[in-house]
């Protein structure tokens, strides 16, 4: 799965961590295709959860500071991916196949960004249009 820019929901900040997170799931992606052993596997599977973990950081923070009517409920959708992401992580370890791991992140990224992110951009650019302009960012950001 690449990244389309149709997945793009207008926060840039939030669309260029989805971009990094879709090169992880290219890189795992290929490492199961190619059969890598488990400590590389592992280790781009570290990566992307790293990656993931900070993203949904920042997405909650900012649906923090603009009030959003649905945060609790996307961070709760947060909460159950990590839990998920830690079960997969122990199926691989056990030898299961790499494949349902990348069926897995591609079909909760769609969702999660298709969905829920797009609802709270919405949100942000009907009530928060200045957070989106860009002219009003510092230099360098």
């Amino acid at each position: 799965m690449k990244w389309d820019d149709s997945f793009a929901i207008g926060i840039e900040a939030i669309d260029n961590q989805h971009k990094k997170i879709f090169e992880h799931l290219l890189a795992i992606e290929s490492s199961v295709a190619k059969r890598d052993p488990w400590h590389i596997l592992h280790f781009f599977v570290t990566q992307l959860a790293e990656s993931l973990k900070l993203h949904l950081e920042v997405e909650e923070a900012l649906l923090e500071i603009v009030r959003y009517p649905e945060r609790v409920e996307h961070r709760e959708s947060h909460v159950r991916l990590l839990q998920q992401i830690d079960e997969l992580e122990d199926q691989l370890r056990n030898k299961a196949s790499g494949e349902s791991l990348v069926g897995f992140f591609e079909i909760w990224f769609v969702r999660h960004v298709l969905n829920g992110d797009r609802e709270y951009a919405a949100y942000i650019r009907e009530k928060f249009p200045a957070l989106l302009d860009r002219s009003l960012a510092p230099a360098g950001l």
